[in-house]
């Protein structure tokens, strides 16, 4: 069973096998990720003649060369139409500990590389594992119009992005922040403010709510808290 996870691929080495549109593709998204890209193929796109990722000229059936590729790799993924080596590189990649995504076989990848988004910092992933690429596309679209229309979740962002950092720099206690995260975020009238587009008074209203907290002026339904530490 997949779950969707965010992963910092900075520094991390990247294997992709095939040099041609979805090769290409691949191969820009781990790069302005901050990846160390090799890209092994007979040919190569123009375009990955001109990015910064190593091309190694060879073919993936050469088992040697692969292994040998993979042996680099913190993730591989094959990026032909053909899927007459995936068995292998999930063999190698198994043995060498690397994750492996299979651009040719939504069903079989163990790594989904979904359509992103991201709207005023909130970001977003949508997959359908392999059903339609075309419905991924459309929905991510759909979400990203969504949230820019949406001010009052922008305004609420900003808002709790103030009060969390506010909280971190002042060391408060990570299980006073938990609970102020939802006991102002649940709170009718800092949500009033946010609402009406008053984010700097949205702030201050979050910053007098935790300290009335914290001198015992303001008590807080422990039923609101959903998350623990």
């Amino acid at each position: 069973m997949r779950i969707p996870l965010y992963i910092d691929f900075s520094g991390k080495n990247v294997l992709v096998i095939g040099g041609g549109g979805v090769g290409t593709s691949r191969a820009r998204k781990f790069r302005e990720a901050g990846a160390n890209v090799r890209v092994m193929s007979l040919q190569f796109s123009e375009e990955l003649e001109d990015l910064d990722v190593e091309l190694v000229q060879g073919d993936a059936r050469d088992e040697r060369l692969l292994e040998e590729q993979i042996k680099w790799c913190d993730l591989v993924t094959v990026a032909i139409p053909e899927t007459g080596i995936n068995k292998k590189v999930i063999h190698f990649a198994r043995k060498h500990k690397s994750l492996v995504n299979l651009a040719n076989d939504a069903e079989k990848t163990e790594v989904v590389v979904p359509f992103e988004g991201e709207v005023e910092g909130i970001k977003f992933a949508v997959t359908t594992e392999g059903k339609s690429g075309i419905v991924a596309r459309i929905v991510r679209d759909r979400i990203a119009e969504m949230l820019e229309c949406d001010e009052e979740t922008l305004n609420l962002l900003k808002a709790m992005d103030f009060l969390k950092k506010y909280m971190k720099q002042n060391e408060i206690p990570v299980k006073v922040r938990m609970k102020m995260y939802f006991a102002v975020s649940g709170d009718d009238e800092f949500r009033r403010l946010v609402k009406e587009g008053k984010v700097e008074e949205a702030k201050e209203y979050a910053l007098r709510f935790l300290e009335e907290y914290i001198r015992g002026d303001r008590e807080i339904d422990n039923s609101l808290i959903r998350i623990n530490f």
